[in-house]
């Protein structure tokens, strides 16, 4: 095929400055014609442009969903917001159409787990401890995904939220959280705090920045990696947790993550720079297959197959 009759089977495929992200999009685009028997495209957001991997009326098939669990679970989150928690930035459009985006693909992820360690399977606590197998996990209590703990001025007073947490115990007992930011192709986030004044004296009293981390602040602003981490930390110490750490989890080919982790890591006095971690996608999937039964390893044989297997369009690749 030529780029022509790749746009005319699979749908327009926007000229992204980032190589990895038109992978990405052809790969989308591919799954819903070629998996999904999906043959119209929609838009990337509303009022935007037309693309390969935009789903059209997405709300009514569940076609963005992997699972019936990641399906009810968004819906779920949708009434949350609207009836209990405001702030939760949780973007109907985005979750059921938007096929490149991270916030449905963390539904897919982990929403099935979490259905199944509320039913009290050890499976999921088992495939869980072993994607995050960092953190001393010895029982998973709690799984949840869109985290945003509330009040959320007793925390660091903005909308941050982790993409997914798990709340577990270690083998003596002790309380402890992984919190968890998911990334495909989108770019972390450099938008402003809302409270930045506030989280910077929070910063300062727990002493997490080093004389570099200071003098950067001073003119910078504490942007989505540092306040994901700032959250977790303030999460472990209201709770007293002996055991908190954050991940950031993006795929293999992502190069501009681990050097935005690297910098963070440089600006944090010594006791903090563990607090936070970088994972690959992949060995995320990877882990959790070596210990799942049939259910999970298919599941996460799926989520590879849609997101991570680039072999099904490498015909693809040279002409997109």
């Amino acid at each position: 095929m030529n780029g022509v009759e790749i746009a005319a089977r699979y749908g327009p495929q926007a000229d992204d400055p980032s190589p990895f992200t038109r992978r990405c999009r052809l790969l989308q685009s591919w799954y819903r014609v070629e998996v999904l028997k999906e043959e119209r495209y929609g838009l990337h957001k509303p009022g935007g442009r037309l693309v390969g991997s935009a789903l059209v009326n997405g709300e009514a098939t569940g076609a963005n969903f992997l699972s019936l669990a990641a399906r009810a679970c968004a819906w779920e989150k949708l009434a949350e917001k609207q009836d209990i928690n405001p702030d939760l930035t949780v973007n109907r459009y985005r979750l059921f159409n938007n096929m490149l985006s991270s916030q449905p693909m963390c539904f897919n992820l982990f929403a099935d787990l979490r259905l199944h360690l509320m039913h009290k399977r050890p499976i999921a606590g088992a495939v869980v401890a072993a994607m995050f197998q960092e953190s001393p996990i010895a029982t998973v209590e709690r799984l949840d995904v869109e985290v945003l703990p509330q009040p959320k001025e007793e925390y660091i007073a903005d909308k941050t939220a982790f993409d997914a947490g798990v709340f577990f115990t270690d083998r003596q007992g002790r309380p402890g959280l992984a919190s968890i930011e998911t990334k495909y192709t989108d770019k972390l986030g450099g938008n402003k705090a809302g409270r930045e004044d506030y989280q910077k004296q929070i910063a300062e009293e727990i002493g997490l920045l080093n004389d570099e981390g200071r003098a950067w602040y001073s003119t910078h602003c504490f942007d989505q990696i540092m306040r994901n981490l700032l959250l977790t930390l303030v999460c472990g110490r209201r709770h007293e947790m002996a055991n908190v750490r954050n991940y950031v989890v993006a795929p293999q080919a992502d190069k501009d993550t681990p050097v935005l982790i690297d910098e963070l890591r440089g600006r944090l006095t010594p006791g903090f720079r563990d607090a936070i971690a970088l994972l690959s996608l992949e060995e995320v999937v990877h882990r959790g297959v070596a210990v799942a039964d049939r259910f999970f390893a298919d599941h996460l044989r799926e989520f590879h197959r849609r997101y991570l297997d680039f072999s099904q369009i490498q015909g693809l690749l040279s002409v997109s």
